[in-house]
């Protein structure tokens, strides 16, 4: 693994460490936070600490060894939790999250001199983040300085290096023990401890700054130097350590090192054999562990009391199965996907060829059809992510805006645990984030406004995610001033869009929101004003094959809904004959099929009809007149009525000739390959090798009846 792919993992697992200490945070600032939220926090910032030392990222390292510290007060409850500490813990964050950034793009890091102030004070009890309560003065050691690695020079001998480091320890004088109960632990670094960025120096230097006491170096398993192999590790060191410190914060140091480092911990327990390694490590670890044995100081110490009891807690459950995951680069799954989606055109052109020869394989094809939903199901969660991912963006989002807008906004979020394609999340980061700008620009008013106006100071923006038969909606709700129809029309025709004298729906009002260059803001801020925003975001939510909705009561506030597909690859549909056409109507859209029988279908005006599905009359959509096909059926009762659920228009009923089959399709974009086409998702290959439309069931339904006398060109 080259030294890019090693820092490329450091970074995503940073990502990882920044969600982790927002959510701990918030829970931090609602109150609800306990021993573990803290010490959650407080093991993010140093994971971010530790590679940033790693991979010799200084100005990252010096911030969060600040904020780390801080957060070590917290976490050892010199510090109480307060309205003031944790909105200063909140701006440390994002100004950690530009850290991140700014080590990963290679650019320049943000200024961060005024937060480390604010938090030194909040430390020494300065701040306005210090707890209420006095605070008792702890004594601390001086922090010691870090270095982004270690230097080592290969020219040494070995023996001598050896016999100095014990000679020193047999003839130090004695300590006076340490306060009970103080505990030992066994550290012992193996070959591939230099992995991934590792640095066993750095490691036991964040040991020795918990407070622990190096008392001594095995040297047993040392080989001559003639045998010594500098890709293989040979020290261990056992460290006496305070009372104060649990077992759990040595754990941490080493949590990202995995089992290339063994721990036992307690007076009795021994240090683990050498181990030795089958394929190289990246880097000298016999020569690093000397560096490191050179560099830690020995201070022999009385033995004292066994480890405490809660050491065996530590261990896991013999037998208790242990989660495991791997990192899989993305292109990888993609192509997996991919292969997939040629295996289930395969399948399709088979079954129809063995149709066609008059080949009877249903079993065979049943067992195939099978196994291909598996492995596609199973590639497809492979790509699922929680939608919490882009969730937690928010928090931050909105911190801004309130510190910009000066408005006070709460964020209730809902179903952060919905999972969706890794494509479809990665792609509404920028959606989502105008949404919720214009939410708090536009909808939520000032507080002086609400309080007039008898609501709550504090506005509410309400963040939802849900599954919703194979699809995923997506609310962003806010309690604001709602949409000023006559507003936004007059601001239309002040622009041109729309005439004066133009007869529009409250629906068709609200989408004008989405015109390109269309604003009613007063002035241009850097929040809104310049008319761009909601026109990228109808746009970024039709290439990923949804559609966005508008609910809004003038006074009371506005909903917007995304509607998208779980993923962008593979979906079931019905293949359907209309005219001289081959269509694909998605599943995730259909109730039921059924052949009108006569007096089921009732005319309206001249030329709308009604379906009488049990009592509820539902609208007829001839699938040829909005797609314009030729026309092939005498009247509806000669064909196929297919009930279908949108989130624009309710139910509607898609007349086509008939239907032919039921399977899985492979959906192809046609803006990549061709160009957008109204009322069309997209395209796909039949087992026959024909290129069949896939219907945009939304679009297709809205669009007729909004205009019910349109003729498609």
């Amino acid at each position: 693994m080259t030294s890019e792919e090693i820092q490329a993992i450091f970074f995503v697992e940073c990502e990882e460490s920044l969600v982790a200490a927002e959510a701990g945070l918030a829970a931090c600032k609602d109150g609800t936070q306990d021993a573990d939220t803290v010490n959650a926090i407080f093991r993010a910032v140093h994971s971010i600490k530790g590679g940033a030392g790693a991979f010799g990222y200084t100005a990252l390292q010096a911030y969060t060894h600040t904020f780390e510290t801080l957060l070590s007060d917290v976490r050892d409850g010199i510090l109480a939790v307060s309205e003031p500490l944790v909105d200063v813990l909140l701006r440390a964050l994002d100004t950690l999250t530009d850290h991140v950034a700014s080590a990963r793009d290679n650019s320049t890091p943000p200024e961060d001199a005024g937060l480390i102030a604010e938090m030194t004070a909040a430390q020494t009890g300065d701040g306005a983040a210090s707890a209420a309560e006095p605070v008792a003065e702890v004594a601390t050691a001086p922090a010691q300085p870090e270095t982004a690695a270690a230097s080592s020079d290969l020219d040494f001998d070995l023996d001598s290096m050896l016999d100095s480091i014990v000679g020193d320890f047999d003839a130090a004088e004695p300590a006076a023990p340490a306060p009970s109960p103080s505990w030992k632990v066994h550290i012992r670094p193996h070959a591939g401890a230099m992995g991934n960025g590792g640095e066993p120096l750095l490691l036991l230097r964040e040991v020795e700054a918990l407070g622990g006491e190096c008392v001594a170096c095995e040297t047993s398993s040392v080989p001559l130097l003639d045998e010594l192999n500098p890709q293989q590790g040979y020290l261990g060191w056992t460290f006496l350590m305070p009372g104060s410190v649990d077992q759990a914060a040595v754990q941490d140091i080493y949590d990202f090192v995995g089992d290339d480092c063994d721990l036992a911990f307690g007076a009795d327990a021994t240090i683990p054999a050498v181990r030795l390694s089958v394929a190289a490590p990246p880097a000298p670890v016999a020569v690093a562990q000397l560096a490191a044995a050179a560099s830690v100081s020995l201070t022999p110490v009385r033995p004292t009391a066994a480890a405490p009891a809660n050491d065996e807690a530590a261990k896991p459950a013999a037998g208790q199965p242990q989660v495991q995951s791997i990192r899989i680069d993305l292109p990888k799954l993609d192509r997996l996907i991919d292969s997939v989606g040629e295996l289930v055109i395969a399948q399709a052109m088979m079954a129809q060829r063995l149709a066609s020869e008059g080949i009877a394989a249903s079993e065979e094809l049943a067992l195939l059809d099978g196994l291909t939903r598996d492995i596609q199901e199973s590639a497809m969660s492979i790509r699922a992510q929680p939608i919490g991912s882009v969730f937690s963006r928010v928090p931050r989002i909105l911190r801004e805006l309130a510190s910009s807008t000066g408005k006070q906004v709460k964020l209730e979020l809902i179903g952060e645990a919905t999972e969706l394609d890794k494509t479809v999340i990665e792609r509404l980061g920028e959606p989502l984030t105008h949404l919720i700008r214009n939410a708090v620009d536009h909808g939520i008013e000032t507080v002086q406004e609400r309080l007039a106006a008898g609501k709550p100071a504090e506005g509410t923006l309400v963040l939802a995610a849900e599954h919703r038969s194979g699809r995923i909606l997506i609310r962003i709700t806010d309690d604001g001033r709602g949409i000023d129809r006559e507003r936004v029309f007059a601001k239309a025709v002040e622009k041109g869009l729309v005439a004066a004298d133009a007869q529009m729906s409250k629906e068709d009002i609200d989408a004008l929101i989405f015109a390109p260059g269309f604003s009613t803001a007063a002035s241009i801020t850097s929040v809104s004003g310049r008319g761009v925003g909601m026109d990228v975001v109808r746009q970024n939510v039709k290439e990923l094959g949804g559609r966005i909705t508008i609910e809004s009561e003038h006074g009371k506030g506005t909903s917007f809904t995304l509607t998208l597909p779980l993923t962008l690859a593979i979906s079931d549909g019905m293949i359907v004959n209309v005219g001289d056409q081959t269509l694909i109507v998605p599943l995730t859209h259909v109730v039921e099929s059924l052949r009108p029988k006569p007096g089921d279908i009732q005319g309206l005006g001249t030329n709308q009809q009604l379906l009488n599905v049990r009592g509820k009359f539902i609208p007829v959509l001839p699938v040829y007149q909005a797609i314009g096909a030729a026309r092939s059926l005498a009247n509806a009762e000669a064909g196929v009525l297919i009930v279908v659920d949108t989130e624009v228009a309710g139910q509607a009923a898609l007349l086509v000739d008939d239907i032919c089959d039921q399977r899985q399709f492979v959906i192809k974009s046609l803006d990549t390959h061709y160009r957008a086409v109204e009322g069309i998702a997209g395209a796909t290959i039949l087992g026959d090798g024909q290129v069949a439309l896939i219907l945009d069931v939304d679009g297709l339904v809205a669009g007729a009846l909004a205009h019910p006398d349109r003729k498609a060109a």
